[in-house]
């Protein structure tokens, strides 16, 4: 029997900026999708998808199979691997479940992949090491269906603990090795459409640097700060504007977070943290203070929050958390805080008003188990 589990995760710093070459923190969390695998003399894969009610059957004739529906992932990753020249002869029972909440912004879709292609390098004769492991899910998820998502997800469920995601102009990650095991996911189990939605989003930034660019002909989203498009701002209407604004400043928050995170990881390797409690206290503190702030432009300028994930995210601080975002595409699904204390009354709280809470912690990427 084969056991595999790759994580969700959550977007730390860095929502609908990946795909505009920003760069993203996210962090590989407690829950995950399940892969368990028994051989059959039968050259086929079965596979079972219980928490869908969605079965699949195909033969390992070593040819390109047709998609069945325009998301087919496990098909697609099953030719992308073909693609690669490997072989896969032995057939296998395969099920495949998870306890990532489904479409609702904690990656889901992208730990699935990954869990399939981790798995099809355990059974082929072509063995894929972790870089190209996410790229190749990034391809088989969004590329090879036209979709408007980023890469952050695929290296999050592929590396796990913390990662430091340069995506411009190359995709190049740095791993951070921290645990941070306070936060609580809230599930507004809000429906949304992720694809969709990042779409939306994803076209009106775009739009939004290419009025600017025309404009400012030195404009350069990944480095022109705020004052010096200051000027120029009355150029675009309301909407373009906001989502200007909102994307610049989260990208300099991203910064300020990766500077915290890096002196942090910098001071507890000389210091013994039980010891000096007061150096992890502050680190949560100005960690929660910058996942609020970035929080706020998510919710005001970029416009993706909803109420009920607003008051999630007031019932959280309002009970002492250090700081709370929306997460992911956003426009429903999850929030997160990050709370050392009062965890049971803010998941409390959260199913007063309809939502489920649960506590996580950062994992470890995709593993055998």
């Amino acid at each position: 029997m084969i056991r595999i589990r790759a994580p969700g995760r959550i977007c730390l710093f860095g929502e609908h900026q990946d795909y505009l070459g920003f760069p993203v923190i996210s962090m590989a969390f407690s829950k995950y999708i399940y892969l368990e695998a028994e051989p059959i003399i039968d050259p086929k894969f079965i596979i079972e998808l219980p928490d869908m009610g969605y079965n699949d059957e195909f033969l390992l004739n070593n040819n390109e199979i047709d998609y069945l529906s325009n998301r087919d992932y496990l098909r697609s990753g099953y030719n992308h691997f073909l693609r690669l020249g490997a072989k896969i002869n032995k057939g296998y029972k395969i099920k495949i479940s998870g306890d990532i909440p489904i479409n609702a912004g904690c990656g889901s879709s992208s730990a699935l992949i990954i869990a399939w292609l981790f798995f099809l390098s355990q059974v082929s004769n072509h063995h894929l090491n972790l870089e190209d492991l996410a790229k190749l899910g990034y391809s088989a998820e969004v590329r090879e269906f036209g979709e408007a998502g980023g890469i952050m997800d695929h290296y999050s469920s592929t590396y796990g603990k913390l990662i430091y995601l340069e995506t411009h102009p190359e995709f190049i990650p740095r791993k951070f090795n921290i645990n941070i095991n306070h936060f609580i996911l809230g599930n507004s189990k809000e429906s949304k459409d992720t694809v969709e939605d990042l779409r939306k989003v994803k076209k009106r930034a775009l739009k939004t640097f290419k009025i600017l660019k025309e404009i400012l002909k030195e404009f350069d989203p990944n480095r022109t700060s705020l004052n010096e498009i200051e000027q120029y701002l009355p150029n675009l209407n309301k909407d373009l504007r906001n989502i200007l604004i909102g994307n610049i400043i989260n990208r300099d928050i991203t910064q300020k977070a990766k500077l915290l995170i890096t002196s942090y990881i910098q001071k507890s390797s000389k210091i013994i943290i039980e010891k000096n409690h007061n150096i992890e206290l502050e680190f949560y503190r100005e960690l929660g203070n910058l996942l609020t702030e970035h929080h706020r432009q998510l919710s005001g300028n970029i416009g993706i929050s909803t109420p009920k994930i607003e008051k999630m995210i007031s019932i959280a601080l309002e009970n002492g958390a250090f700081g709370a975002k929306i997460n992911g595409s956003g426009f429903g699904g999850c929030m997160f805080a990050l709370a050392s204390e009062n965890k049971k009354e803010i998941m409390d709280n959260i199913v007063e008003i309809g939502g489920i809470g649960y506590t996580v912690k950062t994992s470890e990427g995709v593993e055998l188990y």
